[in-house]
């Protein structure tokens, strides 16, 4: 081959991207980023797996305690028979069936004190409480019109109960008694009478359940004021319909952490670290049903109005919005660790590189771990100053330059601390990721605006000096 053959083929070989070059490491480090996918996929499956098992323990809990509870009703059932006239096999005879019109009351109020505290069984926490319920209110006189717009029907007078709904029977705590019109406590029986033959359903979770107590003829014809008292256990929400053509409810509780949730919320609220004040007022036209109906099933299930008794903090739930940027944030640390080593004279392999991502998968294994044993937040600061420490020692130790080890864990605390705000920020996450994504690639693309990619003026020099 000739000189100017040789030169011409060095001068090509010299602009192909060496194998070292800062463009193809740059890649490989791209590659090591989505290979670290599979780890953080793993350790979702894990979280998903504690969170599973908690569940399970809360339901443990709850089956002891008391359940989520839905108080319903009360309500005026009066039974009554119909007559038809039925066609089979060419002949006609009459059918008598059996229905039920269900009346509500006139008003309503549901004034409740709920004292919360958290159960613990092995590491698992569970918001439990303890209910204390005064229903009162008033029925008005029956309207008789309402069974006159069904033809030939005879009206079981003297069968007639009220009944209240009840989501979880196991958990009442008194012998729960009816007063009317001031008169002595009559008791209730369980069950809800006449609507436990007809196969009611009172929710989705399970069949009816509840306490019904007999009302004479003269009692539901005439009208009645009542009132119950009822001390109820239950576990993370209590519930209420709106049983009353104006129903009015109040709720107080030193829990702290109040989340209200239902068809109606609050018309008034009040909340402190000593515990929260909750009222709501549901007029007749807002409920949206008749002052009676006839029913063979508990109405208004879906239509609760209440509150839940949240943990301050959902630590798998925390986790797992963690690592929802947890890529990311390996993104911007082997950004960090890239800048350092085009601006220095040490260098690092990709499999260092590796090794520093599992180091940050780690992180949320310790997050995790650290979290059901003392709280998130003090999970969060061990585990973020224990990946920092190593991390930042590591990359020092590999350039045997302190300063690249200084940086290293000024970048790695600020990604943490910016994490962290992230979580505590939800409606904020979009908007502060965006920006956080914005400043990184600038400054990956100013610090980065002078590197030769390709190493092909590296290595013109390296083959320079060989010849001199």
């Amino acid at each position: 081959m000739s000189e100017a053959n040789a030169g011409a083929a060095g001068r090509l070989l010299s602009t192909r991207p060496r194998v070292n070059s800062p463009g193809m490491k740059f890649v490989l480090i791209g590659f090591v980023t989505l290979l670290l996918f599979i780890p953080s996929l793993m350790i979702w499956a894990l979280v998903e797996e504690r969170e599973s098992r908690a569940r399970g323990v809360a339901e443990e809990i709850a089956r002891g305690w008391g359940d989520a509870q839905m108080v319903n009703g009360p309500y005026l059932l009066v039974p009554y028979l119909t007559t038809r006239e039925v066609r089979s096999g060419g002949e006609t005879f009459r059918q008598t069936d059996r229905n039920y019109r269900l009346f509500y009351p006139k008003t309503l109020t549901n004034k409740v004190e709920a004292r919360v505290e958290e159960r613990k069984k092995s590491i698992y926490t569970l918001p439990v409480f303890q209910g204390q319920l005064d229903l009162s209110g008033r029925f008005e006189p029956a309207d008789m019109a309402a069974f006159e717009q069904e033809a030939d029907i005879t009206v079981l007078a003297d069968q007639a109960t009220l009944v209240i709904g009840i989501s979880d029977m196991r958990a009442v705590k008194n012998d729960v008694s009816l007063q009317l019109d001031g008169a002595s406590a009559r008791p209730f029986q369980p069950g809800l009478g006449a609507l436990d033959a007809s196969g009611a359903v009172a929710g989705r979770r399970r069949a009816a359940s509840g306490v019904h107590v007999p009302i004479s003829e003269t009692e539901w014809r005439s009208g009645f004021a009542f009132r119950v008292d009822l001390a109820l256990n239950g576990s993370q929400s209590l519930h209420f319909a709106p049983a009353g053509q104006s129903t009015n409810l109040q709720i107080t509780s030193a829990w702290p952490h109040p989340g209200f949730t239902g068809a109606f919320l609050p018309d008034t609220r009040s909340i402190s670290k000593d515990g929260f004040t909750a009222s709501w007022s549901i007029p007749f036209l807002a409920r949206g049903v008749p002052k009676s109906q006839t029913l063979t099933r508990l109405p208004l299930t879906d239509q609760p109005l209440g509150v839940r008794f949240v943990q301050p903090v959902d630590l798998y739930q925390m986790v797992a919005r963690c690592l929802k940027y947890g890529i990311g944030f390996i993104a911007l640390t082997f950004l960090a660790v890239f800048i350092l080593e085009l601006r220095a004279s040490w260098s690092m392999y990709w499999i260092q590189y590796l090794l520093v991502g599992f180091a940050l998968m780690i992180f949320y294994l310790l997050l995790l771990a650290f979290a059901e044993q003392i709280g998130y937040d003090w999970a969060y600061l061990v585990a973020a100053t224990a990946i920092t420490l190593l991390v930042a020692a590591y990359v020092s130790a590999n350039g045997r330059d302190r300063r690249a080890g200084a940086v290293m864990a000024i970048v790695l605390a600020t990604i943490y601390g910016v994490l962290y705000l992230l979580m505590r920020e939800q409606d904020y996450a979009l908007l502060v990721g965006s920006v956080i994504a914005f400043l990184a690639i600038a400054v990956t693309m100013f610090a980065t605006r002078n590197v030769e990619w390709s190493g092909a003026a590296g290595q013109a020099l390296e083959e320079s000096a060989k010849e001199a």
